[in-house]
């Protein structure tokens, strides 16, 4: 392939994802369980510049170690960055993996899987998304929310409507609850009652006191509604 076509197909694929952001995840859909855009986020975000799109190539043949490590990058990458937006729970990265073969879908699930426990405790989430994504919508299982048109993977700093992805695992929760807990306690009734639902079903399923580790809590990021 030559260097003129490769750049034509960057610049089709970063042209893609934009119109994705703009006319799916930046707009309402009436099977995402809740009012609003797919993500409430990516609309005041792109007003202040604070979602950044960089492409990284794999090559035909990526396996999974590659895949991760790529992911894994994208972490230092976002806390490395130089962000203009003051507002941190607006900021997210975007690495769009354009020549990622169909065939490698399933590998770029698992190696999303083997990073999010990383992810977690260093206070970031990852997503994968891809044209055949399986992962659900938290408030409607049977909607296949993370599907686009061209591989990506998304970071973003951890925010209090993480409990839908962080119930599940008790390490993830307690990263979550250190964070977060104190807000429960303190502003429950500023807090959508679903969250709070969740994060007590979280408790009493990890057998975890109402008390967060002062030394962690109070994070200042989003209570807006989640992507997903």
């Amino acid at each position: 392939m030559t260097t003129d076509v490769l750049t034509l197909d960057l610049t089709e694929s970063l042209d893609i994802v934009d119109e994705w952001l703009s006319f799916y995840v930046a707009q309402p859909h009436e099977q995402i369980g809740r009012p609003g855009a797919v993500c409430p986020f990516v609309a005041p975000a792109r007003r202040v510049n604070a979602i950044k799109t960089v492409v990284r190539l794999v090559g035909p043949a990526a396996g999974l170690p590659l895949l991760a490590e790529v992911i894994r990058c994208s972490l230092d990458e976002f806390e490395q960055a130089d962000w203009s937006a003051t507002n941190p729970s607006l900021r997210s990265l975007l690495v769009v993996l354009p020549d990622l073969p169909r065939g490698a879908y399933p590998l770029f699930d698992e190696a999303h899987a083997l990073v999010k426990s990383e992810s977690v405790e260093r206070g970031l989430m990852i997503g994968q998304f891809h044209p055949e994504c399986p992962e659900p919508a938290a408030r409607n299982p049977s909607f296949l929310v993370s599907r686009s048109p061209v591989p990506l993977v998304a970071v973003r700093a951890m925010a209090i409507h993480d409990i839908f992805f962080l119930a599940e695992r008790a390490e993830w929760f307690d990263e979550y609850r250190r964070r977060f807990g104190g807000r429960h306690r303190r502003q429950a009734k500023n807090i959508d009652p679903v969250l709070t639902a969740h994060y007590r079903k979280a408790l009493a399923l990890h057998q975890r006191s109402d008390d967060p580790d002062p030394s962690r809590a109070g994070n200042p990021t989003a209570v807006s509604e989640p992507t997903a």
